[in-house]
Parts: structure tokens; C-alpha cells; sequence
């Protein structure tokens, strides 16, 4: 009698010790169980030195990395893969190879079946495109057009250059011209306030009308001194160095507040915010935003208002990073300070220096001023108004700056 189950299991032995592939089986435990004739002989083994082996003895350093955190957990997970790249220590070199392996169960044991090809002409081939790419590369750069065009685009930064050039020339020129225009028009505004006063202090019996005009006369000179000032303070901002320190949000806005003699002025009240909140910024620019704020309301006062109402609050909050940009997030926490008084209110952009108002064209570098720090701060500033019933700013800050963008 012919027993055709041993014939078949013969020839299946057969087969799998003659082909040419690689083939073997590992347990659910990772030990080897079968390796055929081909394989043995790459890695330069008999069967009884590899059964009951572990398979990741047999591989090299990086495959048995990847064999430890993606083979086996994918294997486990999925019950099969394809293409999967490991590289086997052979006798004289590595041996690379690609492999697909599928799971069985037999009588309720796991074997894991793993069949692939060795694939050390890929190295080769990988090789041979990479120097055709470099040889074409080369072939381009060569090419005449191609070096006329190179020769343009060179002509075009020099030239850019030259035009950078030409426009720091000119910044640093203007910032210049700034400074001279400021000091010789301080001078006959300095004098101007000296000579009222001065008249005013000596002369006691003066008439009623012509102290008024002199009284007139030093403020609006002063007002002025002090637009002169700001247009400074407002160019030289652009390049200033800001040096960081933390500072008590109060205390800034008391030292403005103070700055501007407010502090016995009866018909300005100020409300600061209940909670002093620590950041980190620039202490004289800071306080010079507030002064520039305080002084805006002063001079936007609604004179059917009897007192000048000023509320300040801050808050901690988280905000976008990037304000104009909103395809971009990256969350930052911020100190949000909303500023509001019930003066005459405005309809203007706050960047302009001059607003085209209904009766002239009106000087508005404070405010500018105001929106320019808190934009070296890297915060953002806005404002919402109705004329007649005050103006609200909205500044925020940020709490952890990054230093090296300043």
C-alpha cells in the first residue's frame, strides 16, 4: 500500500529545500522551526545550528531594530505582510532580501511562513540612477542657457543690492533730517514757552486777556515740543534695541499717570486693573505707550463730560501667535489690556501720522506711536470707537517672549 500523505510531504520537502528563494518559518516566539538549502547556505549554517534558533540572531544590527518594533509587532497584528526589507549577516558580506510572510496554524501551533528573494543588485542599481541624476544634473549646469541665465540673475542682485543700499542711505538720511527739523523747531518753541512765562511771572498786573493769550501760547508750544518729541521717538523706534526686563503693569501705568501730573487733577479719573499682572517688555518704551494714550484722551476729552473717565483691565489669556496669518497656529499665552474713557471718540486708522478729518488734516503721531511699540513688543493693538461716546483699545502682549526676534 502507497501511504500518499508521507509521498506528498516528501515532495513538499523537496520543493522547499531545492528552490532558489529563500524560505523558512519562525514561531509565534521568534525561533526559527524550517530554513531551506538556499538560505542556509547564504548565511554559511547547517539546519541543526539554526533550528531553535531566534531569527533576529541572524540579522544585522539595523534590521533587528526594525525586526523588534514593526516586524514582529506588525505580524502580530495583521497575520501577514508584504515587501518587508531585512538584511541577513552572511558568511562573506550582508545579504539583503526582500520577503512576504504569512501566518498558519497547525493543529493550534503558529508558524510563521516567510518566503522571499536576495536583492543585492538593488544597492547597485540604486547607485547607477544616482550617479545617471548627478551626471544629468551636471549636463544641465553646463548648459548655455542655462549659464546666461545664471549670468542675469546675478546682473539683477547686484543690482538689488545697490538699491538696498541706496535705501539705508536714505533711511539713515531722513532719521537725520528728522533729528535737525526737530531741534531747530525746538529751539523757537523752547524759547517761545521761556519768553510767555517769563512775561507772565514779571509782569503781575497784565490784563486778564492778555494772560489768556500767553497761557494759550505755552500750551499750544508745548503741545507742539511735544509732537516734535514723539515723530523722534516714533523714527528712532524702528531700529531700537529693546532691552527686557518684568515689570508690574500698575506701576507702569501709575508712572505715566504720574509723568502727566494726573495724580491731584480732579477732573481725570483713572481705574486700574485689580490684578497687577508681572510681564516682561521694555519699561520706558511701556510707559511711554500709556503716556501717549493719556495724553490722547486728555486732548480727545468730551467737554459735556465733567470727569474724564479712564478704566484699565488685564487679563492672562492664550491667543494665536500669528495674528494675520490664519493658516498658521501656534498658541501663546498673553496679557490682554483693554483701555477705554468716554472722550470724543475718533474714526481714524491708528498707523496713520496724518487722519484726513471733516475740517483739516489732523497730526495723530501718539497714537502711531503707540500701535509701533506694541508691534516691537510682538503684540497687537486695535481700536474701537464711536464719535462722541470715547474709544476703546485692545492690546495684547505676549508673556513668553522669544528673545532672538528681537
Amino acid at each position: 500500500m502507497i501511504n500518499h500523505n508521507s509521498t506528498n510531504q516528501s515532495s513538499w520537502q523537496s520543493i522547499f529545500e531545492e528552490t532558489p528563494c529563500f524560505l523558512f518559518s519562525i514561531s509565534d516566539t521568534g525561533k526559527i522551526m524550517k530554513m531551506n538549502l538556499e538560505l542556509r547556505t547564504k548565511l554559511g549554517v547547517e539546519a541543526e545550528q539554526v533550528i531553535g534558533c531566534q531569527l533576529e540572531d541572524l540579522l544585522t544590527v539595523g534590521s533587528k531594530i526594525f525586526y523588534q518594533t514593526h516586524f514582529y509587532p506588525l505580524i502580530k497584528m495583521q497575520n501577514s505582510a508584504r515587501e518587508i526589507y531585512l538584511v541577513f549577516k552572511g558568511v562573506d558580506k550582508q545579504i539583503p532580501a526582500l520577503l512576504n510572510v504569512e501566518v498558519k496554524q497547525n493543529n493550534g501551533e503558529v508558524e510563521i511562513l516567510c518566503g522571499g528573494i536576495e536583492i543585492s543588485n538593488r544597492n547597485k542599481f540604486e547607485k547607477e540612477l544616482l550617479d545617471a541624476k548627478k551626471a544629468a544634473e551636471v549636463a544641465l549646469a553646463e548648459n548655455v542657457e542655462l549659464t546666461k541665465a545664471k549670468n542675469k540673475l546675478q546682473e539683477q542682485q547686484t543690482i538689488l543690492e545697490l538699491k538696498y543700499r541706496e535705501v539705508k542711505l536714505l533711511k539713515e538720511q531722513q532719521q537725520e533730517v528728522y533729528k535737525l527739523i526737530a531741534h531747530d523747531l525746538q529751539e523757537p518753541l523752547r524759547k517761545s514757552i521761556f519768553m510767555s512765562d517769563y512775561v507772565l511771572t514779571k509782569f503781575k498786573e497784565l490784563p486778564s486777556e492778555i494772560k489768556d493769550r500767553l497761557n494759550k501760547i505755552i500750551g499750544y508750544n508745548t503741545y507742539m515740543s511735544e509732537i516734535l518729541l514723539t515723530l523722534l521717538r516714533y523714527k528712532e523706534l524702528e531700529r531700537a534695541k529693546l532691552n527686557y526686563s518684568s515689570i508690574a503693569l500698575n506701576d507702569i501705568i501709575i508712572s505715566a499717570s504720574n509723568a502727566l501730573q494726573l495724580k491731584d487733577n480732579k477732573q481725570v479719573e483713572i481705574v486700574y486693573p485689580k490684578n497687577n499682572i508681572i510681564l516682561l517688555g521694555n519699561e520706558k518704551m511701556l510707559r511711554r505707550l500709556f503716556i501717549e494714550l493719556l495724553r490722547n484722551s486728555i486732548k480727545e476729552q468730551n467737554p459735556e463730560n465733567n470727569i474724564l473717565n479712564i478704566t484699565i483691565t488685564a487679563v492672562k489669556t492664550v491667543k494665536n501667535y500669528y495674528f494675520n496669518n490664519n493658516e498658521k497656529y501656534q498658541y501663546k499665552k498673553f496679557v490682554k489690556i483693554i483701555y477705554t474713557d468716554n472722550g470724543l471718540g475718533f474714526n481714524y486708522k491708528l498707523d496713520k501720522i496724518l487722519q484726513k478729518t471733516q475740517h483739516l488734516n489732523m497730526v495723530n503721531i501718539g497714537l502711531a506711536y503707540c500701535k509701533q511699540i506694541v508691534e516691537k513688543h510682538l503684540g497687537a493693538m486695535e481700536a474701537k470707537s464711536v464719535p462722541g461716546e470715547g474709544v476703546s483699545y485692545t492690546i495684547l502682549l505676549p508673556l513668553d517672549l522669544e528673545y532672538e526676534d528681537l
